[in-house]
């Protein structure tokens, strides 16, 4: 049976001069009873973005993904291939897996985790960097969500929702730069049934 997760909503700041060691907090991975989902941008002079994640015990994981392009703050139509990169780091940093379709295991590690094969991650935390692709083009402005879900096993496409808690990151642009919010991300969520509007 699905349940409706509660949703518990947070607003960070984005920053124009991101890392990993800036990395914010977006949430907990509780073995299906709970997912993280942020939903931001990479606006024009902003190179990329961090977030950190907790994963409470081994578990199976699964990340979907959306992103739209624009100008002047408005997410216009889906983003290319490679104009966004996903890389996901463990504490030490080391790439567990990355979007980038040359770099080797890692990006096998990628095709698992965006698939009902999942990827198996051990307890610990983790970061995942979203910055421009080799295709990305610096006069635009990149709108993306992520949502990643967990379970004791692969969680397959049809998967009930098991999670009671869903934790939501929406920022705010970084500093010097405008963003709306509201009219690009709607068109990202759409996209995607289980990230949820702000």
């Amino acid at each position: 049976m699905s349940i409706t997760p509660v949703l518990l909503n947070r607003y960070t700041q984005d920053l124009s001069s991101d890392s990993r060691g800036l990395a914010r907090y977006i949430g907990n991975l509780e073995e299906g009873r709970s997912k993280v989902s942020v939903n931001s941008s990479l606006s024009v002079g902003d190179k990329a973005d961090f977030f950190r994640f907790r994963v409470t015990s081994d578990q199976f994981v699964r990340l979907s993904t959306g992103e739209l392009v624009g100008e002047k703050g408005k997410g216009v139509e889906v983003a290319k291939k490679d104009t966004v990169r996903y890389q996901l780091f463990s504490a030490s940093g080391q790439v567990v897996a990355d979007s980038d379709s040359g770099a080797g295991e890692a990006y096998d590690n990628w095709v698992a985790l965006n698939s009902g094969k999942n990827l198996e991650l051990t307890r610990g935390t983790y970061a995942l960097k979203v910055a421009r692709g080799t295709e990305a083009i610096n006069a635009k402005e990149y709108v993306y969500s992520f949502t990643f879900k967990s379970g004791v096993e692969a969680i397959a496409d049809d998967a009930a929702e098991t999670a009671s808690r869903e934790f939501l990151t929406t920022e705010r642009p970084a500093a010097g730069l405008t963003y709306d919010q509201t009219g690009g991300t709607a068109a990202v969520l759409g996209l995607f049934t289980d990230v949820r509007v702000f």
